[in-house]
């Protein structure tokens, strides 16, 4: 069932230059890739980690067969542990530094995925043969660098088999207070106005992360106007060692 009635146009992102994120996000995580995987042995101790190791676990095993998964954005593989009946799992990630740390995730020991394939790549330029996956889920990356757009949505929705799901999380920009918001969302009008070389000034001093957090009515919006017919959108509040804030999680499935 879709989440909201409310009809919303999304605001295409056609300022969005992928490459130049990626290098952005690159070079943030060369210096904090040995961190993240310090972090996920705190991380998979918090109720916050166990929830989502529930939802991962009963969407994975749900289909009652070995399935495919992809991973997007996969990081240090804090997740692959998490999975059940899964026959071959892609974890895909733009940092180098972080797949290789994913070579040894945490609690390799639990991992019951038969066949793992780490590469290195964008999500949104990333190719992959369509009906190539029975389970797609992206955990902490959409927000901060990596948008949510309408035509991604459409590459999971062919990328996904018949009654494939996906599962996702994005930053709400409740998490952040008001005048915060104000400014996030000024900048983000104004810094395709601006020349050149003064964007790319705003964007080394703000550390070239753009932020891409949504509101449930606009990312209701952007699912409305995918391929997908199927979804369910929620907001949790999330409290951990590492962070706290509030996702918008939303589980999206490929009709039969």
């Amino acid at each position: 069932m879709r989440s909201s009635s409310v009809s919303i146009k999304p605001r295409p992102l056609t300022t969005v230059d992928f490459t130049t994120v990626e290098e952005s996000l690159k070079n943030a995580y060369r210096d904090v890739h040995s961190q993240y995987r310090q972090d996920d042995e705190l991380e998979v101790a918090t109720a916050n980690h166990r929830r989502l190791a529930i939802i991962l676990q009963t969407i994975s095993a749900s289909f009652g067969r070995p399935i495919t998964a992809l991973d997007a954005g996969c990081g240090t593989g804090r997740y692959f542990h998490c999975l059940k009946d899964v026959r071959r799992l892609v974890g895909l990630d733009l940092s180098p530094e972080m797949l290789q740390a994913a070579t040894t995730p945490v609690r390799q020991h639990q991992i019951s995925a038969e066949q793992t394939e780490l590469i290195c790549g964008n999500i949104h330029l990333a190719s992959f043969a369509p009906q190539s996956f029975d389970f797609i889920y992206s955990l902490g990356m959409f927000g901060h660098g990596c948008p949510l757009t309408v035509e991604l949505c459409n590459r999971f929705h062919d990328w996904l088999c018949m009654g494939g799901k996906l599962f996702f999380n994005v930053l709400d920009v409740g998490t952040f207070p008001l005048l915060t918001r104000l400014r996030k969302r000024l900048r983000r009008f104004l810094l395709p106005m601006l020349p050149e070389r003064w964007r790319k000034a705003v964007e080394l001093r703000r550390g070239g992360l753009p932020f891409f957090g949504l509101t449930h009515r606009s990312l209701a919006a952007i699912l409305r106007a995918s391929q997908f017919s199927h979804f369910r959108v929620s907001r949790r509040v999330c409290r951990s060692p590492l962070w706290s804030g509030v996702h918008l999680e939303c589980l999206a499935w490929k009709g039969l």
